[in-house]
């Protein structure tokens, strides 16, 4: 019944590989992520920025003309 317990040495190097390639993935995906949701973010801004200026000189121009 004495059973020789198994070396863990082969099976553990595998697992340590594959969980620091996971890791690698996970931290690179994440960083796309942020990367992606920045550019958004930030086209998001540069549009009301852009829409916000555009609206603003027509109004500006026929309040100039009023006032003369």
């Amino acid at each position: 019944m004495n059973r020789k317990p198994y070396s863990t040495e082969l099976t553990d190097k595998p697992a340590d590989n594959l969980t620091e390639k996971s890791k690698v993935k996970i931290g690179i995906w994440s960083a796309l992520a942020l990367i992606i949701t920045n550019l958004v973010v930030v086209g998001i801004v540069a549009f009301l920025i852009h829409r916000d200026s555009v609206q603003s000189q027509p109004n500006q121009s026929i309040i100039k003309q009023r006032q003369p």
